[in-house]
């Protein structure tokens, strides 16, 4: 019954292109080091660099790089798992694959060097969220569905126990495991029970008290994949208490892990509220 929940709920939505017409650059292993696709800003002017981290659903998140691009920032959406050339499971994912990456896009015509901006959703924004805790040059950090630990992986072979979904320097994160105490009542319920047994010594906290970026965490009442309101009033509790306002929740009542996908929607309050969100330069 576990395996069918997970299998199920964690099947990731399918991909689109942002629909405005902006030309683009497909970057692979081989040639560039790792696999995304670059929007060019529309603009001549020079702007800050948006890096997008999609989640389980794995490959290129160009559903969620649309408003960005659409909003006239120099986009990568970056994939690292679930590609060509890439790991299939999120699993093991090395932290050292995004240098490359977050360098390439600092580099390029009109995108300012010193700074940069990661936007990230589930998987995708506990990722985020560690990234920035290692690396000062990012400058904001927006997350929908965020976690406020390292988790274990996922993997196609659910019989198996996953490891961490990240290493570095060859060694895995501390991690949570999935260790539910009773019976599973769809997937939140699965991390809700992790969390409150996890047995890492408080090791897989993401150390948001070394982000230096600013921070705005999205999330949903109604998150069905893990208890991401909970997490992400821990982690603007621990970052507000070392510098005030450096984080902000945004709680949407009625919604669930990805906000309904309101805010990719031009128009509605929440797409609004997620642009203005950005605005960084």
């Amino acid at each position: 019954m576990l395996t069918w929940i997970l299998k199920a709920t964690l099947a990731g939505p399918l991909l689109m292109r942002p629909g405005n017409g902006a030309s683009t650059k497909a970057l692979n292993v081989e040639k560039d080091g790792f696999v995304g696709i670059y929007y060019p800003a529309t603009s001549g002017e020079q702007r800050i660099g948006v890096l997008i981290l999609g989640g389980a659903e794995g490959g290129l998140p160009e559903k969620l790089a649309a408003p960005v691009v659409d909003a006239g920032y120099p986009t990568l959406a970056l994939a690292y798992f679930n590609a060509d050339g890439l790991p299939q499971d999120l699993e093991r994912i090395p932290l050292e694959y995004f240098t490359q990456a977050k360098s390439w896009l600092r580099s390029q015509d009109n995108v300012k060097p010193e700074a940069l901006i990661i936007v990230g959703w589930s998987k995708g924004a506990e990722l985020a969220l560690l990234l920035a805790a290692k690396d000062e040059q990012i400058s904001k950090v927006v997350a929908i569905a965020p976690s406020s630990v390292v988790w274990a992986g996922i993997l196609k072979d659910w019989t198996k126990v996953p490891a961490s979904s990240w290493t570095k320097n060859g060694k895995e994160l501390p991690h949570v495991a999935f260790n539910p105490s009773g019976p599973v009542n769809g997937l939140r319920d699965l991390y809700t029970q992790s969390l409150a047994n996890r047995e890492d010594d408080n090791k897989a906290d993401i150390p948001v008290n070394n982000i230096n970026a600013q921070v705005v965490l999205m999330t949903g009442e109604n998150d069905e994949i893990w208890p991401a309101p909970i997490m992400a009033n821990d982690i603007c509790e621990k970052m507000n208490a070392k510098q005030e306002n450096q984080c902000e929740h945004i709680y949407y009542e009625n919604m669930d892990h990805l906000l309904n996908y309101k805010f990719l929607d031009k128009g509605t309050d929440e797409h609004r509220t997620f642009i203005d969100k950005l605005k960084a330069d």
